[in-house]
């Protein structure tokens, strides 16, 4: 539950019609993550969900699966379960749970060798930023990745270490099962743009 009262209650009343209407439009609860996107959405919401869409579904050498595949490895490295759980969720509509739920454990051959390789640096990004160095950039491009697709990889950590930062802070529930197959098909297929 949103900790914060006015976060929880504070949204216009297109919102919270929205926010009411939820299970009847998509089927499930709206996720509370919605109550912070739409607590001054001009604000935030609204700016917010353009940078996510940027970041998680422009042109990229990443794919869709893969910058989620990211979001969820760095959620889980930050303890966010809400965001790990969701961005686990589309990777596997993305990617089949079984491919993601392997990488996410770091095993060999079930995403592209560039997206494993991709993993310890935005590990050691999320967890020690301050250790990083140039040569943290050597297995990169021994590996084939392009700056451009570093730089994709390193917009995906600053969004979500963002996030997770927030969504801890305010206390969003992890959705349950049928939220999450809800959202993370909506979020496939429509992106983050509000």
């Amino acid at each position: 539950m949103i900790r914060l009262e006015k976060v929880r209650t504070g949204q216009g009343i297109k919102h919270k019609l929205m926010l009411t209407m939820a299970p009847l439009v998509v089927g499930a609860r709206a996720p509370d993550l919605m109550y912070i996107l739409f607590y001054r959405p001009d604000f935030f919401g609204l700016p917010v969900g353009v940078l996510s869409n940027s970041i998680m579904r422009k042109a990229s050498e990443w794919s869709v699966g893969e910058r989620e595949l990211f979001a969820a490895f760095i959620s889980r490295k930050n303890e966010c379960r809400f965001c790990e759980t969701a961005h686990t969720a589309v990777a596997a509509r993305a990617l089949g749970k079984d491919v993601v739920d392997a990488a996410l454990r770091g095993e060999p051959g079930t995403v592209s060798s560039k997206t494993l390789c991709m993993l310890p640096f935005l590990e050691k990004l999320t967890l020690t930023p301050d250790a990083l160095e140039p040569s943290d950039l050597v297995p990169l491009r021994d590996a084939g990745i392009s700056d451009d697709a570093i730089a994709d990889a390193i917009h995906v950590c600053f969004l979500f270490s963002a996030f997770n930062r927030l969504v801890v802070a305010l206390g969003c529930e992890i959705m349950d099962a049928k939220q999450l197959d809800k959202v993370s098909k909506m979020l496939l297929q429509k992106g983050y743009d509000l």
